[in-house]
């Protein structure tokens, strides 16, 4: 299944499996990850079906911009829920294989919503090659948690204080080629398709490694990180926010490490206005979107090709009907995640033991 014209994303990678009776979230992250999923649900609908000439209207450039916050946000929460885990549980062991196994699920789950099922059909193999080795969210969440998995089963061979500075040294290094060599690996064009999907844009790729994983391993440093709840760091929030505001006019590369820093400023506001509202009332649908994503991700995909292939219109919906798009799509993949609550989660992430949630919040 092709999907049409997305500018953000969503997946999420999980913890190991544990008992029912012993799993804790922490309320921000799914109120967080919530939010995120429904602005990519708004995200995707309106890239798929509002009328061309709206699209030329201030409003829309600012829309746009707060839609292009989606995907870093989701693979900052994947990353941070990692490092949060090695902060509050260290000493928990790790099923390397599993979780391999799982991150391989994931990723399968990534390729097959990209499909590329009329270019089989057509024969066009060179198509249907390009189209389906494309680097999605998914994908790039996948592999980027496959790389954070790896570099700590070596820091595991490496005993005491040694071993957790190969740790931190590893995720810093990892970030650091991320986004500072995105602009190398745009301009790599050799090599197998498959290969340069996942390095850079130039087979159509829309998350690529490069920079978007430095969004997943920002995540890992900030969930390990031993510091004060996020919104606590009121100085250091303020600054970034000011930082953010101050570069909203600018136009960046997508490749550049300023459009990074400037999104990942953002992002880290946003957990930091996450965490402060979750200690207030919030609505349970969205702590339930938030814990149901995956769901949600995969079933507004399935809706909006089946209204694709049912006859609306692509690029041609005036502001109300698209707006009623919206919404029809949202809460009937609401509905689908509600009905399926029952079915094993994919997967399931946050999940925490209940003395893991304990100690983090005796550590605030």
């Amino acid at each position: 299944m092709n999907r049409p014209a997305p500018a953000c994303g969503s997946p999420h990678a999980e913890t190991d499996a544990l008992p029912a009776s012993r799993r804790a979230r922490l309320p921000w992250l799914d109120l967080f990850r919530g939010a995120a999923v429904l602005v990519m649900m708004e995200t995707h609908v309106v890239n798929t079906f509002l009328a061309a000439g709206l699209r030329e209207s201030g409003w829309f450039t600012l829309l746009n911009y707060v839609n292009g916050l989606v995907a870093p946000s989701f693979l900052f929460i994947a990353g941070f829920v990692q490092g949060l885990e090695r902060r509050t549980a260290p000493a928990k062991p790790v099923n390397f294989t599993r979780r391999a196994s799982r991150l391989l699920g994931i990723a399968a789950l990534g390729y097959l919503l990209h499909l590329p099922g009329s270019e089989l059909v057509k024969h066009r193999w060179a198509d249907a090659l390009r189209i389906g080795t494309q680097f999605d969210v998914l994908q790039c969440l996948a592999a980027s948690l496959g790389l954070l998995l790896g570099l700590t089963w070596l820091a595991n061979k490496i005993a005491g204080q040694r071993g957790e500075a190969v740790w931190w040294c590893g995720v810093a290094g990892l970030a650091a080629i991320a986004v500072v060599g995105a602009p190398i690996g745009q301009a790599w064009l050799g090599g197998p398709v498959p290969l340069r999907a996942c390095i850079n844009q130039s087979t159509g790729s829309l998350f690529p490694l490069l920079p978007w994983a430095g969004f997943v391993f920002l995540g890992v440093l900030a969930g390990a990180w031993p510091q004060r709840p996020m919104h606590e760091r009121t100085a250091g929030i303020l600054g970034l926010a000011w930082l953010a505001w101050a570069c909203r006019g600018a136009t960046f590369s997508a490749l550049s490490p300023a459009f990074f820093l400037e999104r990942a400023a953002w992002v880290l506001v946003l957990a930091a206005l996450g965490e402060w509202s979750a200690r207030r009332r919030v609505p349970g649908w969205l702590l339930f979107a938030g814990r149901r994503s995956l769901t949600l991700y995969v079933a507004h995909l399935i809706l909006i090709s089946a209204l694709v292939a049912a006859g609306v219109p692509a690029a041609a919906l005036a502001l109300p009907w698209a707006l009623t798009l919206i919404a029809g799509v949202a809460a009937a993949s609401l509905a689908t995640a509600h009905f399926t609550t029952r079915l094993p989660s994919l997967p399931p992430t946050l999940l925490l033991t209940a003395e893991t949630q304990r100690s983090n919040e005796a550590g605030s």
